[in-house]
């Protein structure tokens, strides 16, 4: 898939356009990053979970360049990403809904929130994952996370799993 650019509005500046980029090897430790930020809502200060190095593991470690991701850039500035995690019944993260279906991590700097990188990220992760001939994507969204799951169900996620007791659901967007 080739560098996407989204159009901002026609006061901004050039240097500000966003930039969706394929993810590469070399984006490895700025999606450890993400992974963090995903794991602490956002909060640079915020407390990992005790799963935390278990998990990065799945997400960090295991994921391939090839499986696909986009980072987002405003300018020179990395502002969020997304990667798509191809699990298995047997092995997977905790948005995991079936076989075939990648699950996708996304998380947007928090001085980036509220520009529509969110919205941009999850419909290009939506685009590759159909011409990497999957018949949908999922993810897994805390239920305090209001404003994520909002987005989320707003760009065609639905429900297909109640929370489970650390109270997380499982929303799928089939294509």
């Amino acid at each position: 898939m080739s560098t996407e650019h989204c159009e901002n509005s026609p006061d901004d500046l050039p240097d500000k356009r966003l930039e969706l980029r394929p993810t590469t090897e070399a984006d490895r430790t700025y999606i450890a990053r993400l992974n963090f930020l995903t794991d602490t809502f956002g909060d640079e200060h915020g407390t990992v979970p005790a799963e935390f190095d278990e998990d990065f593991t799945f997400y960090v470690d295991d994921w391939q360049p090839e499986r696909g991701g986009f980072i987002a850039w405003r300018g020179n500035i990395p502002a969020g990403g997304v990667w798509l995690n191809w699990g298995t019944d047997e092995r997977h993260g905790y948005g995991h809904a079936e076989p075939g279906i990648p699950e996708i991590a996304l998380a947007v700097e928090g001085r980036y929130k509220s520009q529509g990188i969110g919205t941009a990220l999850l419909h290009a992760a939506t685009e590759l994952a159909r011409e990497l001939g999957a018949p949908g994507i999922s993810l897994s969204v805390k239920d305090t996370n209001t404003r994520a799951a909002r987005l989320y169900r707003y760009v065609g996620f639905k429900d297909i799993s109640a929370s489970d007791a650390h109270g997380y659901s499982i929303l799928i967007k089939r294509f």
